[in-house]
């Protein structure tokens, strides 16, 4: 990795924090910025990111809602994003924790911990980039937390809360393998499926269906699609894996 620059947005509200990281980064990376989340957002839709630095506490949209915004972009749902913010409370942690970041730095940041900070967390993504990919599709943010935990040592995790966003995520980008959640509001799991097997490379992926309820009926609708498996929810992490590995491995 001794000659890759990352590319590295710093999004903040003050201009003087703005400069201080840039120049701390200019040695090692790319460096963009934004002094806000709308105009963070129109960076991220223009210019590929390895690495985003983003402020907590900006007026307008702060820093959680820019994270949100973030996530559901397709050119920004994978992207690694570390929070650096002079709030030092705990509901900020927990927050940051909730949302999946993936670090967290405290205001103000000396210069080696921000390179050491950047180059960990792109090397950890860089490092990523020969897994398998598993997008997981489930309205329910707090279940697919759960998956994520269980899957993410091991492969690239994906979580999309929403079935329009998953079918706009797929337009571009070919995951190996779906969870999808059966029961979702306005598209169920068979719906689903129907639109990704009508896609030439949607119709390779396999599909695990997740359900808290399987009754015939719902058996009858899934297996119609040809899913890899169904599973009943919750469902363990060693099953889960199990399933994914034998559904991969064909």
């Amino acid at each position: 990795m001794e000659n890759v620059r990352p590319n590295v947005l710093i999004v903040d509200d003050d201009v003087q924090a703005l400069e201080t990281m840039s120049l701390y980064l200019a040695g090692i990376s790319e460096v963009f910025t934004a002094t806000g989340g709308r105009q963070a957002i129109e960076v991220v839709q223009q210019q590929h990111m390895d690495v985003i630095l983003l402020d907590v506490d900006m007026p307008g949209m702060n820093g959680f809602k820019t994270l949100e915004q973030f996530r559901k972009l397709k050119e920004c749902i994978n992207v690694p994003v570390v929070l650096v913010t002079g709030k030092r409370d705990k509901d900020t942690v927990m927050n940051s924790v909730v949302l999946g970041v993936d670090g967290y730095l405290a205001k103000p940041v000396d210069k080696e911990t921000l390179r050491q900070k950047v180059m960990e967390v792109f090397e950890e993504k860089s490092s990523r980039e020969n897994r398998k990919t598993i997008l997981a599709i489930d309205d329910d943010m707090s279940y697919l937390k759960i998956i994520d935990s269980y899957l993410h040592d091991d492969y690239n995790v994906i979580i999309i809360n929403s079935a329009k966003l998953a079918l706009n995520y797929l337009i571009k980008n070919t995951p190996d393998l779906i969870l999808l959640d059966y029961q979702m509001p306005l598209y169920n799991g068979a719906n689903v499926m129907n639109m990704i097997q009508r896609n030439l490379e949607g119709s390779q992926i396999p599909v695990i269906i997740l359900s808290g309820v399987l009754d015939r009926e719902a058996l009858q609708e899934c297996y119609a699609c040809k899913p890899a498996a169904c599973l009943v929810k919750p469902v363990s992490k060693e099953v889960l894996i199990e399933t994914i590995e034998s559904s991969l491995n064909g």
